[in-house]
């Protein structure tokens, strides 16, 4: 399995590649997501994102959104447009094209875009207006985005990752374009800051690309961030709850969580591959128990989803169910609770530690080979979360190995973190 290999220019930028001759990825990266959000702004890095996307001097106005069309397909979820943006990164790029030649032409766009996107007060205003729109289209309306921005507020006091991904819209109104441009002079004009990943071609001509486009850029140390960081793995001393109601929906939907530590501080001690496991266990168990324990139609659930979304600033693992009935979701909140318990005190069995250990790997090793898509995500993530040099990306594999060989790390982790009697949780009842 060839692994992704980091390379760096003379001025401190970092490009990371995987030969693939099927792969045709690339874009360019920012170590900057909604964390980065100054205070009162929340969500002007949201709207720098889109507005890097609009035009250049190279690219003007439709050029851009037509190159999009032709090799990536439009905006929505059948697409290969991969401009994004989430608690720690933002991206300009795409998903694997069908031929070396295309990636060529998107990675100068993408390159164009970055360095020279048009700031003006026109797309300030239509992306101002876009982003009030996706607020409620993929987030207030979205209960798995709503319930994911819910627990982070609950679950944290001062953290930064409890801003929004999207915006605040109040604030997001203020935004001048004079703050737009000194935004973009801290957070992206650097060499420390932004970087690229190109995954298919050699990792000699990706050096080549990479060079042609930011050997120039002014290296201007690394960013002193002004962020509280004083919360970044709080001790539980009650239950943190939230309780809100919505005339729009038809179930109760439930979520239950603990904190955990950051990314980086995780993957050191071994603790992200010990947490992934857990919350594929808690899945799967309370899968087990809501769903095909019930018999009762107006009971049950769908399914039963984990999470462990860790940051350089932020971790946490944490179910999320959803139910037609109350005293169901009180049934699966003791469940998930009862479940935790379990954890801390016994020992996986091996069939069931082996099961989601051996899915764990599969997706990593699935990422490598088959879906260069989703390697390059994993990359974004380590890059903007504190492993720019891929070290502990590219040895998941062997740490894995070794929580599957020893069931007592899944019993420790569970003490480390499922902080009984105390916990996170969010519901949200139908009006």
């Amino acid at each position: 399995m060839n692994t992704a290999i980091p390379g760096e220019l003379k001025n401190g930028f970092r490009y990371y590649s995987q030969f693939d001759i099927s792969a045709n990825v690339c874009g360019v990266g920012i170590k900057c997501g909604s964390m980065h959000d100054p205070p009162k702004k929340r969500g002007q890095a949201h709207l720098m994102e889109h507005m890097r996307c609009r035009s250049s001097p190279k690219y003007v106005g439709e050029q851009v959104d037509l190159l999009m069309e032709k090799y990536m397909g439009g905006p929505g979820d059948d697409t290969d447009i991969n401009v994004r943006i989430d608690r720690a990164s933002t991206f300009f790029g795409n998903n694997s094209l069908l031929y070396r030649r295309h990636l060529v032409i998107c990675w100068d766009m993408w390159v164009e875009l970055v360095l020279n996107g048009v700031l003006d007060v026109n797309g300030l205003d239509v992306e101002k207006a876009a982003i009030h729109q996706e607020y409620f289209l993929y987030g207030k309306d979205v209960m798995y985005n709503l319930v994911d921005d819910l627990i982070h507020q609950v679950m944290y006091d001062k953290n930064p990752a409890r801003n929004r991904v999207d915006c605040e819209p109040g604030e997001l109104a203020t935004i001048t374009l004079e703050q737009m441009r000194q935004f973009y002079n801290s957070m992206y004009a650097s060499s420390q800051n932004m970087f690229a990943v190109i995954l298919g071609p050699q990792h000699k001509e990706v050096k080549r690309m990479v060079e042609r486009s930011f050997d120039w850029l002014p290296n201007k140390g690394r960013l002193v961030l002004d962020i509280d960081m004083s919360d970044k793995f709080p001790q539980l001393q009650r239950i943190k709850s939230l309780e809100i109601s919505r005339r729009d929906i038809g179930q109760y939907h439930l979520a239950i969580g603990f904190p955990t530590r950051p990314y980086l501080e995780s993957c050191k001690n071994g603790d992200a591959e010990a947490l992934d496991v857990l919350a594929r266990i808690l899945a799967f168990r309370l899968r087990m128990k809501l769903r095909e324990g019930n018999r009762n139609f107006d009971q049950g659930v769908y399914q039963v989803l984990t999470y462990t979304p860790r940051t350089f600033a932020h971790g946490m693992i944490y179910i999320w169910f959803a139910t037609k009935d109350l005293e169901f979701a009180k049934t699966g909140e003791e469940i998930f609770l009862k479940e935790c318990a379990d954890l801390r005190q016994n020992l996986v069995r091996e069939e069931e530690l082996d099961a989601m250990a051996s899915n764990i790997l599969y997706n990593y090793l699935d990422a490598h080979i088959k879906t260069p898509g989703t390697l390059s995500e994993l990359i974004i993530d380590a890059v903007c979360n504190g492993d720019e040099d891929l070290t502990y990306l590219n040895s998941f594999r062997e740490r894995l190995s070794k929580i599957r060989q020893n069931r007592g790390r899944i019993r420790k982790a569970a003490n480390d973190y499922f902080s009984l009697p105390n916990y996170a949780r969010v519901m949200i009842s139908p009006a």
